[in-house]
C-alpha cells in the first residue's frame, strides 16, 4: 500500500491566492482551537496547557499524513471524555498520574491506530452500525454537557453521590452567581454570534473566540470572583518518551481503553472528512469551480495521519486527539484549499504558548464549562434517535438501548472483572452487542 504523504503541498504553493485562503482558514481554526483545546483538556481531567500541547504538533502531522483536505484534528470532546474514564481508572483516581497515563493512552492508540492503517483495516470502521454510535455520541454528549455544570455554577467538582444531600452540598460549596450569570451571558454571546449572523460566515465562525475575549475583558474589570483558568505555563512542551517502566496500572483495562478510544476517534474523524469530501467546490461568476475535487478520502491513509497525530501528542506530553467536527466544518467553509491551514494553525497556537499565555490568566473557568457545552448539544441527538424508533422499530430500540445503558453503567458500575468495571465505554460494546444478536434473530425470522 502507498501512502500519499504530501501531495496536496506542491498544489498547495502554486497560487498565491491559495495560499492566502489557507492562512485566513488556519488562523481561524486557531482563534478556535486555543480556546476550546483548553476547555477540552480539563473535560479529560488535565490541566488546560496540556490541551495547547495537543492543539500543536498533531494538527500539522495529521494534515501531512492524512488524506483529506479539510480534517481539522486536536482535542475533541468526545474522546476527552473517554480519555478522563481511562487515566481515571488506570490510576486508581490518583490525579497525579493523570497526565502520564493520558500520555500512555495517546501513544498506544496511535500505535493501534497505525497497525490498523498498515494492514488496510480502514474498512472495518465503514461496518460499525451508525445507529449504534447515534445512541453513544446521544448519551455520552449529555454526559459531557453535565459534567460541566460545576464550571456553570462556579463550583468544585461535584460527585453523583453529593447530589443526594443538596443541602449539605451548597452548604459546604455555595454556588457563585457571578459565574453562573457570565455563563449565561457568555452563551447568550456564542448562540447569537453563531447562529444569528450567518451572513458574516467569518464573524459567525469565531463565536467561540468573541465570547473569551467578552469574558477575559469582563474578569479584568470588573474583578470577577470566580474560578479563572489562572497561571498557564509558556514556552513549547518538552518532546520525550515517556517511561513505560513505572506503569502499573492494569493492563486488560489500558487494552481496553485504548481500542474504544481508537475507534471512537477515528469513527468521528472519518465521518467527517468523508462528509466534506462529499461537498462540491464553489463556483465563481461565470459559473468556473474555483478548484478541483479534493483527492478522495481513504480511511487507511486517515487512520495513518491519526495515528502518528496521537503518537505525536504524546511525545509531546499530551492527551490522545481525532478529528474535530466542527472545527473541520469551519475550516471547509472558511475557504481552506489544503492541509497547509492545519500548518498556520499549528503556527498560530506555537506563537500563543511562546508569548501569549499571559493573557489567558484571567479566562473564568465559567466560560470553558459553556463552550464544551456550546459544542457538544448539537450531538444530543434524541429527535433523531425517535425518528429513527417510528421508522424501523429493530434499529430504534438498539439505539434507545445504547443511549440507556450508555448513561446507566457508569452509575452501576459493576465490576466484569478484577480491575475492570463498567463505564461509559461499556455502552457502546453494550449496544454492539445487542446490534448482532437483533440481526441474527431477524436473520432467522
Amino acid at each position: 500500500m502507498i501512502f500519499n504523504f504530501s501531495t496536496w503541498l506542491p498544489e498547495s504553493l502554486s497560487n498565491k491566492n491559495y495560499i492566502l485562503r489557507d492562512i485566513i482558514a488556519g488562523t481561524t481554526i486557531a482563534m478556535i482551537i486555543i480556546p476550546q483545546s483548553m476547555a477540552y483538556a480539563a473535560l479529560a481531567d488535565v490541566s488546560p496547557v496540556y490541551g495547547l500541547y495537543a492543539a500543536l504538533i498533531p494538527v500539522g502531522i495529521a494534515a501531512f499524513f492524512g488524506s483529506s483536505r479539510y480534517l481539522a484534528t486536536g482535542p475533541v470532546a468526545m474522546v476527552c471524555l473517554l480519555t478522563s474514564v481511562a487515566i481515571t481508572s488506570l490510576s486508581a483516581g490518583d490525579a497525579s498520574l493523570y497526565i502520564f497515563y493520558a500520555i500512555i493512552l495517546a501513544i498506544t492508540v496511535g500505535v493501534f491506530q497505525i497497525i490498523l492503517a498498515l494492514l488496510s483495516a480502514g474498512k472495518i470502521f465503514d461496518t460499525i452500525p451508525e445507529h449504534v454510535l447515534l445512541g453513544f455520541t446521544s448519551a455520552a454528549a449529555l454526559i459531557i454537557s453535565t459534567s460541566q455544570l460545576s464550571k456553570v455554577f462556579g463550583m468544585p467538582k461535584v460527585s453523583l453521590g453529593q447530589l443526594a444531600d443538596i443541602d449539605l452540598l451548597l452548604a459546604n460549596s455555595p454556588i457563585n452567581y457571578e459565574a453562573f450569570g457570565l455563563s449565561i451571558l457568555v452563551l447568550l454571546i456564542m448562540y447569537i454570534i453563531k447562529y444569528k449572523f450567518t451572513k458574516f460566515m467569518t464573524l459567525s465562525n469565531l463565536a467561540v473566540f468573541f465570547a473569551v475575549l467578552f469574558s477575559i475583558s469582563y474578569s479584568l474589570s470588573q474583578s470577577y470572583t470566580g474560578p479563572i483558568v489562572g497561571f498557564i505555563t509558556p514556552g513549547l512542551p518538552d518532546f520525550k518518551i515517556p517511561d513505560f517502566g513505572i506503569f502499573n496500572g492494569s493492563l486488560p483495562m489500558l487494552i481496553i481503553h485504548t481500542l474504544i478510544i481508537a475507534f471512537v476517534g477515528f469513527m468521528e474523524a472519518i465521518a467527517i472528512a468523508k462528509q466534506l469530501y462529499s461537498k462540491k467546490p464553489p463556483k465563481d461568476s461565470n459559473g468556473v469551480e474555483l478548484y478541483k475535487n479534493p483527492t478522495p478520502v481513504d480511511s487507511n491513509q486517515e487512520l495513518l495521519g491519526q495515528g502518528v497525530a496521537n503518537i505525536s501528542s504524546g511525545i509531546s506530553g499530551s492527551i490522545p486527539v481525532s478529528g474535530s467536527f466542527s472545527r473541520s466544518a469551519v475550516n471547509e467553509a472558511s475557504g481552506a484549499y489544503s492541509g497547509l491551514s492545519s500548518i498556520v494553525t499549528m503556527v498560530v497556537v506555537g506563537i500563543t504558548l511562546l508569548f501569549a499565555t499571559p493573557l489567558l490568566f484571567n479566562l473564568p473557568q465559567a466560560t470553558l464549562g459553556i463552550i464544551v457545552i456550546f459544542a457538544v448539544i448539537p450531538l444530543i441527538r434524541v429527535k433523531e434517535m425517535s425518528k429513527l424508533y417510528f421508522e424501523n422499530k429493530r434499529l430504534g430500540i438498539i439505539t434507545w438501548l445504547t443511549f440507556a445503558s450508555t448513561l446507566l453503567f457508569p452509575i452501576l458500575s459493576i465490576e466484569l472483572y478484577e480491575g475492570i468495571t463498567t463505564h461509559i465505554w461499556t455502552g457502546i460494546i453494550f449496544g454492539f452487542l445487542i446490534h448482532v444478536l437483533f440481526a441474527r434473530k431477524h436473520i432467522t425470522d
